[in-house]
């Protein structure tokens, strides 16, 4: 037996091959598309020494060889196939038939598909890979296998081969069906997704159309090639999603392989639908002058009046401030955009002048938060939204905004299943008696849909509620609107309640202790006790050796509280009266130092600091996920109410009994500590003796 014949025969631990091709009226769907393709990828790989660079080129070319077999005569045999009798032959070191079928099929869908197969391309693999891949393949209708299936297939095989380094974060499929599902394609609009990777988003699109108005396979191929496009800067992802669109319907063209931020201006104003997950976290900034002039958000953008005014003075951006342009830009008057962006869009103060763009172009119709871990599994933790905007047209009207919360995402941080379970915490399961994934993204969307075709308002549940358009400020994020906090604001306005700012000074100028090169006791948020509400310990450190996080001089009477860390606005919060004993320490600047108290009993204010109120009212304003932090003009807006002195003065007695019982405990613990030690003492003089 030769060597490539062993290598073919030793790798089939698959079904014995049969000794006549099969009819493609005999194919059948296949039960697990992701493991047949690791087990290609890791054969290829271990037989053939390529780069996973180069299996990704073979694989997907081979599966555009399967689908124009697949599409011939349902009696007729597959020229994707390998014969036992054809295996024999490549004991003698070729197999003839087999290698002059696969090429002649090559040839044929090299004319079909010219966009996907570059000329005079051959299959670059050895003939024992090539006829361990078709072995693999051959028993299964890859047309007719489920596209959930599928599209985790392919998703998973572009994730593991072609991820790059730009940012690329491939959609998890229950937030692809809640942005499709949200921005509802229609028969007769043209779709474009400007970043569509492994073209997710497009095919749930596809389904999503076609399912909603039972199309047929003709209905279909007609709505992949008309209405759908996609865009993607890498080669061999556009190739991978062109691929991907052949097999539901399309012809190999709706897929661009271009640079959007700079081709897509061409179509702007052309499309009725976008939906996209464009690059977030990206590596570097956009430079290109040229480019950032033809945007708005390419400026830097200046207050002028009260009102954010974009200048002639341009600004290097990320690209995916960029994209959101774009993809509004690329619509119709009154088209619709689902996008999937950072929270940190929709939050934080450095980002004012991206909403205030957006609100002058577009009609925010909602906002869904999803859970922090959605993405980990596919490699990044930066926490998303996704929008639903409208392009502003002449009959555009500003009403409510829908948010809802996105929380049961289906799966956990590791990508494993998460099934529901019923009140006595026992699985659902389905009319098949299959678990039921505990995913909420399909209920969420279709309450939007039914608050969308009413006048009236979802019910203000903390998943789904829905926020005035003279209730929004200039955030978007879904955590800063509530209905539990904005009942509380607005039970707080309504009584004597007053802004934090009114009742005390923030120290806001550090000190200059490291001029002086002198020691220093510094206090860290971990030298805060949040349940007695006091310093616990210090560290005595050099000058010279003190973080750069180390900032104000603490005053006895200060009151510090955090204002960055993953514990604020929690249970865990920490806030901290500063005694005699701590006067003249340093304090981090992840505090907020709080000063010159009046107008209060400072004892009361330091008790309503640990209240769900405060830490309510804190949590509301914070932004950023990584590290939580809410600023010192947000901390001064925090409403503190204001009860009888009466009832100040008997609070402020619990807490400084509470202050006493500190100190005694401190003093007994002293005096125990003393106490061994001589008691230890004397027994080490008994032994001696």
């Amino acid at each position: 037996m030769t060597a490539i014949a062993q290598q073919v025969e030793d790798a089939f631990r698959l079904e014995a091959l049969p000794p006549e091709l099969p009819l493609r009226r005999d194919l059948r769907p296949c039960p697990n598309l992701l493991a047949v393709f690791d087990d290609v990828h890791n054969h290829v790989y271990a037989n053939d020494g390529l780069l996973k660079e180069k299996i990704f080129h073979e694989v997907v070319e081979l599966l555009l060889l399967k689908l124009v077999d697949e599409q011939g005569d349902p009696e007729g045999e597959v020229r994707f196939g390998i014969t036992a009798r054809e295996l024999e032959q490549m004991r003698s070191g070729s197999a003839p038939a087999f290698e002059s079928r696969i090429d002649g099929l090559f040839g044929e869908v090299r004319a079909r598909y010219s966009e996907l197969l570059p000329d005079n391309r051959r299959v670059g693999l050895r003939p024992a890979t090539l006829a361990y891949v078709v072995a693999a393949l051959q028993r299964y209708d890859l047309s007719a296998t489920p596209g959930d299936a599928k599209g985790q297939a392919f998703q998973a095989f572009v994730y593991a081969n072609q991820r790059g380094d730009r940012g690329e974060y491939f959609t998890p499929e229950p937030i692809v069906r809640l942005a499709v599902n949200l921005v509802d394609p229609r028969p007769g609009e043209t779709v474009l997704d400007p970043a569509c990777g492994s073209a997710g988003l497009l095919v749930q699109t596809i389904r999503h159309v076609c399912q909603s108005h039972a199309f047929s396979r003709e209905q279909q191929e007609q709505f992949v090639r008309k209405h759908v496009r996609g865009m993607e800067f890498n080669p061999d992802v556009a190739r991978s999603a062109g691929v991907r669109l052949t097999f539901e319907g399309g012809e190999g063209h709706e897929i661009q392989c271009v640079d959007s931020l700079r081709a897509g201006l061409e179509s702007e104003g052309t499309f009725d639908v976008v939906v996209t997950n464009p690059p977030f976290g990206s590596k570097g900034k956009v430079t290109d002058r040229e480019l950032l002039a033809r945007y708005d958000l390419g400026h830097k953008w200046r207050e002028t009046d009260g009102a954010l005014v974009r200048t002639r003075e341009l600004n290097p951006q990320t690209p995916e401030v960029l994209f959101l342009e774009l993809c509004l830009r690329l619509l119709k008057p009154g088209g619709r955009l689902a996008i999937v962006l950072p929270d940190g869009f929709l939050q934080n103060a450095s980002t004012r002048y991206i909403r205030a763009w957006l609100r002058q172009h577009g009609v925010v119709r909602a906002v869904i938060s999803v859970g922090q871990e959605a993405f980990v599994p596919y490699g990044t933790g930066i926490k998303t939204s996704v929008l639903i905007v409208e392009r502003v047209s002449a009959t555009s009207r500003r009403g409510p905004v829908f948010m809802a919360r996105f929380k049961r995402i289906g799966y956990d941080v590791k990508g494993r299943p998460v099934y529901a379970r019923d009140g006595s915490g026992l699985r659902v399961t389905d009319e098949s008696g299959a678990p039921v994934v505990d995913d909420e993204g399909d209920g969420i969307a279709e309450t939007y849909q039914a608050w969308a075709r009413s006048s009236s308002p979802p019910s203000q549940e903390p998943s789904c509620f829905s926020v005035a358009p003279e209730d929004l400020n200039s955030r978007l994020d879904v955590e800063h609107y509530l209905p539990e906090d904005r009942v509380l604001l607005a039970s707080l306005g309504t009584s004597a309640a007053r802004p934090l700012a009114t009742l005390c000074d923030f120290v806001t100028q550090g000190d200059r202790f490291r001029k002086t090169g002198e020691e220093i006791r510094y206090i860290a948020l971990s030298d805060i006790d949040a349940r007695t509400l006091q310093v616990v310990s210090t560290e005595v450190i050099a000058a010279s050796d003190a973080p750069s996080r180390a900032t104000y001089r603490l005053r006895a009477g200060d009151i510090i509280t955090a204002t960055s860390g993953a514990s604020t606005g929690t249970a865990r919060h920490v806030t901290a009266l500063i005694t005699e004993e701590e006067d003249g320490c340093i304090c981090s600047n992840g505090f907020a130092v709080l000063r010159n108290v009046r107008g209060i009993d400072p004892l009361f204010l330091l008790a309503f600091m640990r209240t769900p109120v405060f830490l309510r009212q804190v949590r509301r304003q914070l932004t950023g996920h990584a590290i939580p932090a809410i600023s010192l003009e947000d901390l001064g807006g925090v409403l503190v109410p204001i009860p009888s002195e009466e009832s100040q003065q008997e609070i402020a007695e619990h807490v400084a009994a509470l202050l006493e019982l500190r100190r005694e405990a401190l003093v007994r613990s002293h005096d125990a500590v003393n106490e061994t030690t001589r008691v230890l003492e004397r027994l080490g003089r008994l032994e001696r003796r």
